[in-house]
């Protein structure tokens, strides 16, 4: 069983990407996640404890954080936690790892610009390549309700107003004065 984590730090190392011959690529930096907490008395923002971990990632994702991120970057890592304890030369420690299923730089900090890997893009799918001798059926078109003006005139609707006191129907999840009441079947 893994436990799943998601952190929000600063890269501390400068990323190593290595790509082993005949193997995956892997990458890895040291991530620094300090708490921090606002102290009411003093007016002003503390640091608490810093908690360091060792990002590793493998594959397209490696390669890709070794052409993204740079020591100093603020980031949020999703993956898979991992503790052990270690032993070399009579000293001894412990690990703490996270094995990333997936990161990004944190926008709360700044901005980013995102560049779709073309080796990895999917193919757009044809509608007159669908096989329907297999499904039975033939493709058919999204079914929409309205006229296209219906349906302009409630987008902006939709955007312009807020729910106002009452009985509301959203997706099937009847609420009612943002109190969440069982949908009648």
């Amino acid at each position: 069983m893994s436990t799943t984590v998601c952190v929000v730090g600063t890269i501390a190392t400068d990323p190593r990407t290595i790509t082993f011959a005949g193997r995956a690529t892997f990458s890895t930096f040291r991530l620094a996640a300090t708490e921090r907490r606002y102290d009411r008395d003093r007016a002003q923002w503390l640091d608490g404890d810093t908690n360091w971990f060792t990002i590793n990632s493998f594959r397209g994702l490696a390669e890709h954080a070794g052409e993204s991120f740079m020591k100093g970057d603020r980031v949020i890592v999703h993956g898979r936690l991992r503790i052990r304890a270690w032993e070399n030369e009579g000293k001894s420690g412990t690990a703490v790892e996270i094995e990333a299923d997936s990161f990004g730089h944190d926008l709360r900090w700044g901005t980013s610009s995102f560049t779709k890997d073309a080796s990895r893009a999917a193919e757009p799918v044809d509608a007159g390549s669908v096989d329907t001798e297999s499904t039975g059926s033939e493709p058919s078109e999204p079914e929409l309700h309205g006229t296209e003006s219906d349906q302009a005139d409630d987008a902006e609707d939709t955007d312009d107003e807020q729910l106002g006191a009452g009985d509301h129907d959203l997706a099937g999840i009847k609420f009612s004065s943002g109190a969440l009441l069982p949908s009648a079947a």
